[in-house]
């Protein structure tokens, strides 16, 4: 036992480094300015999943808040504008324990003033705020909470409060465009981050155990890749609107990503820290593409790592995953970089077969 144990802290030491940029907030900054990632932003996440309790939301508000200032202070170069400055990622899951539909007015009530006063903190220290995507239950009451943080006169001249949309789910075009429709009402751009989504286990489960008609997320990765596709043209479409962020690890993706931008310099890529460094070593090239990218920093002991490590192994595990697929020599490269149009052509659109409808998952035997 005394070997196991020691096996897997040190297993664990292994993966936090790899995908944590540190300890502490102060420790991540420093990180973030040696050897190749000054090359990169960054936007920094304190590690903790959903408060449970009053105290917890408490103590995750205060490390976002005191990450604020460090971030401000820190030893980032001065960027030319909000959009190119540091910035931080913020779950509203983590600063209050009932959030949740059920729970939907005392949410509002009381997650809008902490959110406003930090993305108040975020405008004062020169640096951005993203509110982070989690399930797809809560996608509208995120939506009440970023709509009303950001229309609020204090944050009129802000233009770094940014919000993660995830293009696994089915209505991830209509929130793009409510995006679009928010910013040209207020005449100030939302950053977007677009993501494909880390939850989707999560998601077909919890649709099983509803009973649900169907799923709020796509069953076939191609379809997934097509949404993202279709956001992308979309957010770059919405012009002064929005400021695309496109969160991908995938070739396919980020190549037809910079097809469609064009000349235009008005975005950024962006990756996981200790993932896709071949891959955007030549999109930060000043001789290839000379894009900008942003490293999703996670910043956090241990204790908080077990949750996000277990979203990047599910993530990546997967044998439909483009970083699982590309380190597979006995694949083709051609099929790793397939078109996922022509793919999901193939099947004509129709939902993965072997998952059925949560509804159905008994088959003949019984309704769920």
């Amino acid at each position: 036992e005394p070997v196991v144990r020691t096996a897997m802290r040190q297993a664990m030491r292994i993966m936090g480094h790899q995908f944590v940029m540190g300890r502490t907030i102060d420790e991540a900054l420093t990180r973030s300015v040696k050897k190749g990632n000054r090359a990169y932003r960054h936007s920094f996440d304190m590690l903790g999943e959903a408060a449970l309790t009053a105290a917890d939301a408490a103590r995750y508000f205060s490390s976002y808040f005191d990450a604020i200032g460090s971030i401000g202070a820190g030893p980032q170069d001065t960027a030319e504008d909000i959009f190119g400055a540091a910035s931080i990622s913020v779950k509203l899951s983590a600063l209050h324990p009932k959030y949740s539909f059920m729970e939907y007015e005392r949410a509002i009530d009381e997650l809008v003033p902490r959110v406003l006063e930090l993305a108040q903190h975020a405008q004062a220290s020169g640096i951005g705020l993203t509110v982070d995507a989690e399930e797809s239950e809560r996608l509208e009451i995120s939506l009440d909470i970023f709509q009303r943080v950001y229309a609020d006169p204090s944050l009129a001249d802000y233009e770094g409060l940014g919000v993660a949309v995830q293009t696994y789910q089915r209505r991830a075009r209509s929130v793009v465009k409510y995006l679009q429709d928010l910013a040209t009402q207020h005449a100030k751009r939302i950053p977007v981050r677009l993501v494909k989504g880390a939850y989707w286990d999560t998601e077909i489960k919890n649709a099983q155990i509803e009973g649900l008609e169907s799923y709020p997320v796509f069953t076939r990765k191609a379809h997934t890749d097509v949404s993202y596709l279709a956001c992308a043209q979309q957010a770059l479409a919405a012009g002064d609107a929005l400021y695309p962020q496109f969160a991908t690890h995938n070739a396919h993706t980020l190549a037809s990503v910079l097809r469609y931008a064009g000349s235009r310099r008005d975005y950024e890529f962006q990756r996981l820290h200790g993932m896709g460094e071949e891959l955007y070593a030549e999109v930060i090239d000043p001789e290839k593409f000379a894009r900008p990218c942003r490293v999703y920093a996670p910043v956090g002991s241990h204790e908080d790592l077990l949750p996000y490590l277990v979203r990047r192994l599910l993530e990546n595990g997967a044998n439909t995953s483009f970083v699982n697929r590309i380190v597979d020599e006995s694949i083709d490269v051609g099929e790793i970089v397939a078109d996922p149009i022509i793919t999901k052509r193939a099947h004509d659109c129709t939902p993965h077969p072997h998952i059925k409808p949560p509804s159905a998952m008994f088959g003949d035997e019984r309704l769920n």
